[in-house]
């Protein structure tokens, strides 16, 4: 399987490199996992994936940088290496979201679960997406402020992006957002994205850094 020809039930990883304006040096990445609902081809992933980047960029504030897109397959990388295993692309453009009183440290991550019909959720942490307005401390542990808010945010983006089409309602579109385990199965499908507070995490995180 390629990146350039694809059957259905074949699964993708999408990865968003982000970085802070005034740091670009110090980058973190988001990833999503996708499974194929029908064949298709490198187009249909690239339309995917600025579907993704649309996503992200209505719920990050104006100070984060966008930097670069992969969309890979979801197998471990091929030996000999197989360029046709993955697209790197390029990005331009900054979130879309003002700033009230400024950007909350890069460490303190807006947590959104993906939430499935069985099993446990999974997390998406999004660096940058947290304005100073939007959280308080009022035991000392930061929450959100207006969570409905936020919430609202999320899924206005979801429709406006076409990201929506991908989580499991009628009609969906040709791929499906979805969590896959280290074996590679069972697929759990993400039913939708649901806000859940305020975490913080280093940022020489794993999963974020990208340097």
């Amino acid at each position: 399987m390629t990146v350039a020809s694809f059957i259905g039930a074949s699964k993708f990883v999408i990865r968003i490199i982000k970085s802070h304006h005034n740091n670009p040096s110090d980058r973190w990445v988001n990833n999503y996992e996708f499974i194929a609902q029908d064949a298709g081809t490198e187009g249909d992933l690239l339309a995917l994936g600025v579907q993704v980047v649309n996503f992200e960029k209505a719920i990050h504030l104006n100070l984060v940088d966008f930097k670069q897109m992969s969309i890979s397959t979801w197998e471990a990388d091929s030996v000999p290496y197989n360029p046709l295993t993955f697209i790197s692309t390029p990005l331009v453009g900054t979130g879309a979201v003002g700033e009230v009183t400024g950007m909350e440290p890069l460490n303190e991550c807006l947590s959104v679960a993906r939430v499935c019909s069985s099993g446990r959720f999974g997390h998406l942490f999004y660096r940058g997406a947290l304005d100073g307005a939007e959280v308080f401390a009022p035991t000392g542990k930061a929450a959100l402020v207006d969570t409905e808010e936020v919430q609202a945010r999320i899924t206005d983006a979801l429709t406006a992006s076409g990201l929506e089409e991908s989580l499991v309602t009628p009609g969906g579109g040709s791929f499906g957002l979805c969590l896959v385990p280290a074996a590679g199965t069972p697929i759990r499908l993400v039913v939708g994205l649901v806000v859940s507070g305020v975490s913080f995490l280093p940022l020489d995180h794993a999963w974020f850094n990208r340097t």
